[in-house]
């Protein structure tokens, strides 16, 4: 599990997430979930028949279903079952942070893939690579001329833009496939989202990847802290809201409760951009593989982790840490399980948490009064409008790349729109009915004991990524409900709106049409890692004071000496040019 968090964090760096317009399923008011009754599909339109099998041994849509203009279909797709009746296989180099849990025979035969093959007839060769071993296997992979049918995150590790990995032969430009995949477009399109087009489309003819699109667009995490201590405080969640108040609530956790660390960060500080640094509009995310997050402040591209926001906002939380009031072990925290330790024994009481992981804290925690409340996101001063990093995207972590050499990719693309139709994408949300959920008479979904109390001692969320889609890894349109499907869920689920600002003009938000030519890339390849190895050594020392902030303008200049100004100047041009074209 080490590292997982800030490898994330890489991706949230390629195209905007963590973490859809409107979901097809309603709460019950009680964490359960109604199935539809009035989802308007289009089965086989354009067939006398359309329970029938065409001949020959495929069920594409190609051909089956209305367009517009531009070859979008209008309408969601049902597909008829099974996609085919060949025997050939595809391979999927597969996201899995749980190796420790697949059985020998392998990913694919966990009821989730089984069921999955047995609906759609695919037969899929799963290869699943320890995640510390990917980048170095998809080097080997890829030396040898060697790429799976389909990888998830692939455009990661390659390492270059989409225009150079369809240029090069490497990936397939799935937009001459699109007739194949009518689900996945249409619900782009349905959306009206421009980040959205951005992200999926590289330019208007080029589509490199199958993107997650979440169904609900819900911030992806946030910090929370022990509501049951508020209240022994005589304080409300409500009214914690500045960084004063923050500061007030950690120092009397210290003092009037003796909690030996009241507020952690992990190993990048922050998880995703914005969750602690909202009110100085910046991101104090350290992002170990690639450069700072970018913004736009006055009409000049700036880095975060650069500017006199940046200054103003490590000097107050240097501030923080110099008082004992952030954990020091904090480097080691890869992830929420390294801390966990720290808040199951009540050491800590200001976490950033996603609501999936609340339950099992609390339930675990040894006090059993245990509550965990979410705080909105910090502001400078009551009333304050941010202005960067708090769009809520809609994208999921999990993204998927198919082989230029793959020798069926219709039938990849076919198999891959599955999980955007309006069955397949309820499905791999859900996954095998009586294994992780079961429905009562009403329709209302809850998850089984078998998901809430795993056996193996697997919490509930890493338990559905592997029975159900993976939102860290797999391309599906996700239903991000199920994870709050069981009694006092929809609690936990309600969180997410605490996290989005009530004021927010997102001027400084860096535009998702964005792109560098390949030749603008490779020169910024030729200082990034340089640049962030830098940032690494020494931006934390300012945060543990073991670098004084007199040293700021020395660290600035040294970012400048390595290439940070070539750099701001490519992003400047390559952002002028963008402004030109779409008239920003």
């Amino acid at each position: 599990m080490k590292k997982i968090i800030a490898f994330l964090l890489l991706l949230v760096f390629i195209p905007a997430l963590i973490s859809g317009c409107g979901s097809n399923k309603q709460s019950d008011g009680n964490g359960g979930t109604t199935t539809p009754t009035d989802a308007q599909t289009t089965e086989n339109p354009g067939t006398e028949d359309p329970g029938t099998v065409e001949e020959g041994p495929y069920n594409f849509a190609a051909g089956k279903y209305e367009t517009d203009e531009k070859g979008i279909a209008l309408a969601p797709y049902e597909y008829t079952l099974p996609l085919t009746t060949s025997d050939e296989v595809l391979t999927f180099w597969n996201v899995c942070y749980t190796p420790q849990y697949i059985p020998e025979e392998g990913f694919g035969s966990l009821d989730y893939p089984m069921d999955i093959k047995r609906k759609t007839g695919v037969n899929i060769d799963y290869i699943t690579v320890n995640t510390e071993a990917k980048f170095e296997n998809f080097s080997v992979l890829l030396a040898s001329d060697d790429l799976p049918d389909l990888m998830s995150h692939g455009l990661t590790y390659y390492g270059k833009n989409a225009r150079n990995a369809i240029d090069e032969g490497w990936f397939a430009n799935l937009y001459d496939y699109k007739e194949y995949m009518p689900n996945y477009l249409n619900y782009v399109k349905s959306l009206d989202d421009l980040d959205v087009y951005n992200t999926v489309y590289y330019d208007d003819e080029t589509i490199v990847w199958f993107y997650g699109i979440m169904k609900d667009a819900t911030p992806a995490i946030g910090y929370m802290t022990r509501g049951d201590w508020l209240d022994k405080l005589g304080l409300k969640a409500d009214d914690i809201t500045t960084y004063d108040d923050i500061h007030d609530m950690l120092t009397r956790f210290k003092t009037e409760l003796n909690v030996q660390w009241p507020m952690q960060v992990c190993d990048t500080i922050e998880r995703t951009p914005g969750t602690i640094a909202s009110g100085y509009n910046t991101s104090l995310l350290v992002n170990p593989y690639g450069l700072p997050w970018a913004k736009v402040v006055d009409g000049q591209v700036q880095f975060s982790l650069t500017t006199s926001d940046d200054k103003d906002l490590m000097t107050m939380l240097s501030g923080w840490y110099s008082e004992n009031l952030i954990d020091p072990g904090w480097p080691g925290y890869a992830s929420n399980n390294q801390m966990a330790p720290m808040i199951t024994t009540g050491q800590t009481g200001y976490v950033c948490l996603n609501p999936g992981q609340v339950q099992d804290y609390e339930d675990t925690t040894e006090d059993p009064n245990t509550r965990w409340d979410a705080l909105s996101r910090p502001l400078l001063y009551d009333g304050q409008v941010l202005k960067y990093g708090q769009k809520v995207s809609r994208m999921t972590y999990g993204n998927a790349v198919v082989s230029a050499k793959c020798e069926n990719i219709p039938l990849l693309c076919t198999w891959s729109d599955y999980f955007f139709s309006p069955e397949g994408s309820d499905y791999s949300s859900w996954g095998p009915e009586g294994i992780t959920w079961t429905q009562d008479e009403n329709g209302n979904r809850t998850l089984t004991d078998f998901v809430l109390n795993n056996p193996d001692g697997i919490t509930p969320s890493w338990v559905l990524n592997m029975y159900a889609a993976n939102n860290l890894g797999d391309a599906t349109l996700f239903d991000q409900r199920r994870s709050y499907a069981y009694d006092g869920g929809a609690r936990l689920y309600n969180m997410f709106a605490k996290w989005t600002p009530i004021a927010y003009s997102g001027e400084y938000d860096f535009p998702t049409q964005f792109k560098l030519t390949t030749e603008q890339q490779d020169v910024v390849k030729t200082y990034s890692g340089d640049i962030t190895t830098y940032i690494g050594e020494n931006y934390n020392g300012f945060f543990d004071g073991s670098k004084p902030m007199s040293e700021w303008d020395s660290y600035i200049d040294g970012l400048y000496d390595i290439g940070l100004g070539e750099v701001l100047d490519i992003y400047r041009e390559a952002y002028d040019a963008l402004k030109e074209r779409f008239g920003l």
